[in-house]
């Protein structure tokens, strides 16, 4: 009938680099960082190679995305704690603890749309057309959001291990097929 495609947008990953950081010597030597301290108590960072913005806050933790995989937002880690030794800003021996937070994937039901009406009604989920073109659905286990959209597209986001992901995107899925609620997209 119908089938699903997942597309890993953005894997959010949080950690700690273990030694404090001056934020405004950091904002100096770090070419391109932005931070205002009077308005937000981190700076930003984007990093080129591979492709990662990072929040940097005194204490040494921060939280990096913009990685699809989990092996590039390392790397990405990795590169920035080098860039910091570089330009002296911590310890040569600084190592960093990591964790994925969060997975932002994009789902394409390819060749359906869904009935967005019908889908609130079987499905306890949030939709105001006027506010938002999507309806908003969450699951407590595990704890996920769908935003779905007529089209056929569907973000999940909020968990943090890609198989569990996965598994969550082929059980609403399967709800989906179960309550009918995709129907033939028709070409004209």
């Amino acid at each position: 009938m119908f089938d699903f495609k997942i597309t890993v947008e953005n894997i959010v990953m949080i950690g700690s680099f273990k030694e404090e950081i001056n934020l405004c010597l950091a904002n100096t030597k770090l070419e391109g960082s932005k931070g205002n301290r009077k308005r937000f108590p981190g700076l930003t960072y984007k990093l080129k190679n591979p492709k990662a913005t990072f929040l940097l806050f005194k204490n040494g933790k921060f939280v990096c995305t913009g990685a699809k995989t989990k092996t590039k937002g390392q790397q990405a880690i990795v590169n920035f704690l080098e860039l910091l030794k570089t330009l002296e800003l911590v310890s040569n021996g600084c190592g960093f603890e990591c964790c994925v937070k969060n997975i932002v994937a994009s789902v394409n039901l390819g060749g359906a749309s869904v009935a967005l009406e019908q889908f609130t009604n079987e499905f306890e989920s949030i939709y105001e057309p006027d506010r938002f073109p999507a309806a908003i659905y969450k699951t407590s286990k595990p704890k996920a959001s769908f935003l779905v959209f007529l089209t056929g597209k569907l973000v999940c986001s909020g968990i943090a291990d890609e198989e569990i992901l996965k598994q969550t995107v082929k059980e609403f899925y399967d709800k989906l097929l179960e309550k009918k609620v995709l129907e033939k997209t028709h070409t004209t």
